[in-house]
């Protein structure tokens, strides 16, 4: 898990609502309970005292418990666990269920070109329940980033839903006895610096097989926005309808989403994985829609890399599909 140990090491996970960056988790151990109030003091005499019982061992509180090289392993295990489910749910919830009520927004494929490093892919964005003339900023979540990215700024939705770059806006000219205005922190590069007013944005990537592109259009005072993803080369089998696909949460695969649309609701079924022979049974059921989502790190210890089978068996459907985890596992297309 030595991702993981880099990943989380500031202990953010990009957040699932849009109205802000980041989240962090706190996983301090909580504080140790006050003591009892002070002891009250009277003017009592002391013949109206009761006697003070004599001080025996076992009334003695305990004394600090150190706690062992294991239960800090331990300890230590649990938070990262805990840290991974927040990673994993953060991804699998990534578009509409991350995206504010009201607003959506979908990437279209434009075109595929075969380069040196990869095969390009362009896609376009269109978003719904956007104010007219909202100037937005547009985000991406990489794989192996515990952030979002602000790539572009000045983007607005025209009349036919496209994201365009927006009209740059007027330089106001300061008086002469006016303060300077302070430099913009802001990471993003507004739009019309590099490109034509109204002229569709448009974002080029390549991707490795399994790999989801998660962008998001977030407002201004990123108080609201919208997420969405594209898988390129879907790492996907399907079968009779049922359809299971692996997602990479990390570029070696240490971290995976198993997803699941198309299955009935059923108790009659098997959801598992293999590595190196040792199965694992995962616990996601189909919802009403017949989707699920399940996360699992597929390392085994002794091994940098390896295959894991994943499968699902039930009387309706049989899909199966495995990938390859581990160093160097991680291949643009």
């Amino acid at each position: 898990m030595r991702f993981f140990s880099v990943l989380f090491a500031g202990g953010a996970v990009a957040s699932l609502c849009l109205t802000s960056f980041a989240q962090t988790a706190d996983f301090s151990t909580p504080a140790p309970q006050a003591q009892a109030a002070q002891q009250q003091t009277t003017a009592a005499a002391p013949a109206a005292q009761a006697p003070v019982p004599p001080l025996k061992l076992e009334s003695l509180p305990p004394d600090p418990h150190t706690p062992t090289t294991e239960e800090r392993a331990a300890e230590e295990a649990g938070a990262m666990r805990a840290q991974i489910s927040r990673l994993a749910q953060s991804q699998a919830n990534w578009g509409p269920k991350a995206s504010s009520p009201g607003k959506a927004l979908t990437m279209k494929e434009m075109s595929r070109a075969k380069t040196p490093s990869g095969t390009q892919v362009t896609y376009r964005l269109t978003g719904t329940g956007f104010p007219p003339g909202a100037r937005l900023m547009l985000v991406r979540w990489a794989l192996n980033r515990n952030d979002l990215t602000s790539l572009m700024d000045g983007i607005v939705i025209d009349a036919s839903g496209t994201a365009v770059c927006g009209e740059p806006l007027p330089t106001l000219s300061a008086k002469p006895d006016a303060p300077a205005n302070p430099p913009s922190t802001a990471a993003a590069t507004e739009c019309s610096k590099t490109m034509a007013a109204n002229a569709p944005v448009e974002i080029t990537t390549t991707a490795a097989k399994g790999e989801a592109v998660r962008l998001a259009l977030v407002a201004d005072d990123k108080k609201g926005g919208a997420a969405t993803s594209a898988v390129p080369f879907p790492l996907e089998s399907e079968d009779k309808g049922c359809k299971l696909q692996v997602l990479l949460g990390s570029k070696e695969a240490e971290l995976v989403l198993i997803v699941g649309d198309g299955f009935k609701v059923s108790n009659n079924f098997t959801l598992g994985a293999e590595t190196f022979g040792q199965k694992t049974t995962l616990g996601a059921k189909p919802d009403a829609q017949g989707h699920f989502a399940a996360a699992i790190t597929p390392y085994v210890q002794g091994h940098d890399s390896g295959d894991t089978v994943v499968f699902y068996q039930s009387d309706v459907c049989t899909p199966t599909l495995s990938f390859h985890w581990g160093k160097g596992s991680y291949k643009v297309e």
